[in-house]
Formats: structure tokens, C-alpha cells, sequence
């Protein structure tokens, strides 16, 4: 029976499809697909951070009009360029600046290729020359060294110009059979001139801070079972009653243990929060992660502001972090990965 039933319903959802087939692939490519990609590239930049925070920022210094280091930094690997049809060409960018003057930018970037700028109007784009090919290892210490590269790159166009709308690491403008990859990324600078421009405007006098609250667990389950009666009443009775029952009632404290810490999360997320967003102009929530030297994390935020209001920032969240079992870790300033 399971599999007659089984066999209707896929008649069904083919009889659906066949139906409805354009309907259904307009549906993919305008709604699912362009929402897929936007998850990937967050994560791609909640990964990106998670990286990007743990480096220390490079020194000031000015990256205008400098010499290339030796060609010898430039390793030889399927990413240099070769002379050969456009669509096998293509452009790393890095980031997007306000600027609109071409080849002002010289600074090694990843596997030590020549960083310059490609220009549109008032726009430069940040970019080395490559292959039309992801870059991919199996290494992951490769991988993180590309991944800190863009990175800095994109730090010093930020500090340098003033502004920056970053691109995800592993951004390749391809090149095709009638345009080469720089072409093609006048073009698409050409088409999203006005977006562009109006980001630069939001961006400009502005960073992202990185926001994450951390509490002990511990300390927490046990404030909640000295001052929760519910839960002092169980405990108590946990310790005159036989092993089967005691058993039950410890499932039963645990249980309405977990509830509490759920709920007092949730109070000191939206207390937080509150503190956090008068000092801020926009907040972006990310996932918390995995616990990390016996600390819980409760909170993950991406916040950008204009810089001049960090310090305002900065002596609330030493409140916070001042407060028993809560610590904070505050990192920025950073170009807005988040609000990109």
C-alpha cells in the first residue's frame, strides 16, 4: 500500500512540474537562487571575520605610489595570468574605493601579485590580474593566508581612501569571448554606478565593530539555583528520596535548569541589545559559536557607527564585561564586511 501511495504522489508533484515548469523556474532563478547566494556570502563573510579578527591591524603607512616588491614574491601557480583567450582571463577585486585615478595603488596581494586600481567615473576598483579559476587548496593554512591577504589589502584601501565597499574573498570578474575580465568589470561598475556610489556615502566616517558577549555557564546555573525556588524546592526533595525517584526529580531540575538559563538569555540578549544599538547606527545578528575556555557565548553582533563614537561604545560594553559572569570582546575598527 505504502508504495502505490508512494507512486500517486510522485505522479502528482511530476504532473506539478510539467505543468508549471516555467512558472517554477522563474520562481528559482528570481527568488531561491539570489537568496541562496546571499547565505553563502554571509557566511563566507561571518568566516572572513572570524579570521580576519584574530590578526592584528597592519601599521599605517602609505600605500600610494610605492614600488612592488621583488618579482621573486610573485609565485608561479594557476593563478598567473597567461596570455591567452579572454574568457580564460579574469580580475581579483578586493573592494571597491572612491577614487579616479588608474594604477595609484601598488601593494603585493595574494601569492604576491601587483594590487592597482581600474577605474569608472568617481570608482576605483582594488584588483590583481588572474586566471578565470577560484582559488582552492586542500592546505588550509593556504587557504587562511589568502584569506588574511585580501584582508589587509582591503584594510589598507579602506585606510587609505577613506572608504571601501569590500567584495568576498575569492571575487573573479571572468572575462568571455567578446569582453576581457577588466571590461567586464567596467561594465558591472557602469550598471551599479548609483548603488555603489550611494554605499559609499553610507560607509563614508564609518567602521564595523565586532560585538560578542560570553558568560559563564556555571556560574549562571548556579545564581539561577540559589535564587530560583522552584528549583531549590526540587533539590531538596532530590535528597530524601530513593535512587529511582531522585533519578526523575534530577531529569526534572535539569530540565527546568536548561528552561532558565534559555529564558535568562534571552533577558540579558534584549538588555544588552537595548545598551548596545544607542551607540550604534546599524546591527547585524549573527550565530553564536561554539563555547569556547568554558565561556558560553549569548551574543554576536556586527555593529557600524561613525568611528569618532566607538569610545562611547567601548566604555558600555566595559560595564558589561565588568559584571559577574559576563565578558565581552570588542574588535574593530573594520571596513563593513557585513553591511556590504
Amino acid at each position: 500500500m505504502e508504495d502505490i501511495i508512494r507512486q500517486m504522489v510522485q505522479k502528482q508533484i511530476r504532473t506539478i512540474l510539467d505543468n508549471n515548469r516555467e512558472v517554477i523556474s522563474k520562481m528559482v532563478k528570481e527568488n531561491i537562487l539570489p537568496e541562496l547566494y546571499k547565505m553563502v556570502q554571509d557566511e563566507i563573510h561571518r568566516e572572513f571575520l572570524s579570521i580576519a579578527e584574530k590578526q592584528p591591524h597592519l601599521p599605517d603607512r602609505d600605500i600610494k605610489n610605492k614600488e612592488v616588491p621583488d618579482q621573486e614574491l610573485q609565485k608561479e601557480n594557476q593563478h598567473t595570468v597567461t596570455k591567452d583567450s579572454f574568457s580564460k582571463q579574469g580580475k581579483y577585486l578586493y573592494c571597491i574605493v572612491k577614487g579616479n585615478e588608474e594604477n595609484a595603488f601598488a601593494l603585493t596581494g595574494i601569492d604576491g601579485n601587483k594590487v592597482y586600481t581600474l577605474c569608472h567615473k568617481e570608482l576605483a576598483a582594488v584588483i590583481h590580474d588572474c586566471n578565470a579559476i577560484p582559488y582552492q587548496s586542500d592546505d588550509e593554512k593556504v587557504v587562511t593566508q589568502w584569506i588574511m591577504t585580501h584582508q589587509k589589502v582591503v584594510e589598507k584601501a579602506w585606510e587609505t581612501y577613506g572608504v571601501a565597499v569590500p567584495a568576498s574573498f575569492d571575487t573573479i570578474i571572468a572575462g568571455n569571448k567578446e569582453f576581457s575580465g577588466g571590461e567586464n568589470l567596467k561594465k558591472w561598475l557602469e550598471t551599479h554606478y548609483q548603488d555603489l556610489m550611494a554605499k559609499m556615502e553610507k560607509f563614508t566616517g564609518r567602521a564595523e565593530y565586532g560585538v560578542q558577549i560570553f558568560w559563564d555557564a556555571n556560574q549562571m546555573g548556579e545564581r539561577i539555583t540559589r535564587e530560583n525556588e522552584e528549583i531549590k524546592k526540587i533539590n531538596e526533595e532530590c535528597k530524601v528520596k530513593s535512587k529511582g525517584a531522585a533519578y526523575m526529580y534530577r531529569k526534572k531540575l535539569e530540565s527546568l535548569l536548561k528552561k532558565e538559563l534559555e529564558n535568562k538569555a534571552e533577558y540579558y540578549f534584549k538588555e544588552f541589545y537595548n545598551k548596545i544599538k544607542e551607540h550604534v547606527e546599524d546591527i547585524k545578528i549573527d550565530k553564536t559559536k561554539n563555547n569556547t575556555s568554558g565561556r558560553q557565548m549569548i551574543m554576536n553582533l556586527a555593529c557600524i557607527m561613525q568611528r569618532a563614537n566607538s569610545r562611547l561604545l567601548g566604555e558600555t560594553l566595559e560595564a558589561i564585561d565588568r559584571t559577574e559572569p559576563f565578558s565581552v570582546r570588542y574588535t574593530g575598527p573594520w571596513p563593513p564586511y557585513s553591511f556590504v
